[in-house]
């Protein structure tokens, strides 16, 4: 479903936040099926979608911005970060 919403400060707040950790808890279930970490346990217990929303996934220089098109840069660029997750709970 396509919105016409845009994010124009930081830090999310409300329904923009709710839909990208929404987002983000979608994606990682993907992400985690297909990567098939080897300690998948620990990576699943070091994964917080509330951190990638709020900390990884947008910075100020990247606003005003869609929230559709931030939802997509979570299925973009979330298995670069499951992969650090799943070699930090490798080691």
């Amino acid at each position: 479903m396509e919105t016409h919403v845009i994010i124009a400060s930081l830090p999310l707040r409300g329904e923009d936040r709710a839909v990208l950790v929404e987002a983000a808890k979608d994606a990682f279930e993907r992400v985690v099926e297909r990567m098939e970490p080897q300690n998948e346990d620990l990576t699943r217990s070091l994964w917080s979608p509330e951190y990638y929303v709020d900390k990884l996934l947008l910075t100020e220089d990247m606003l005003p911005i869609s929230r559709d098109y931030a939802a997509s840069l979570i299925d973009a660029f979330l298995v670069h970060h499951v992969l650090d997750l799943a070699l930090e709970a490798d080691q």
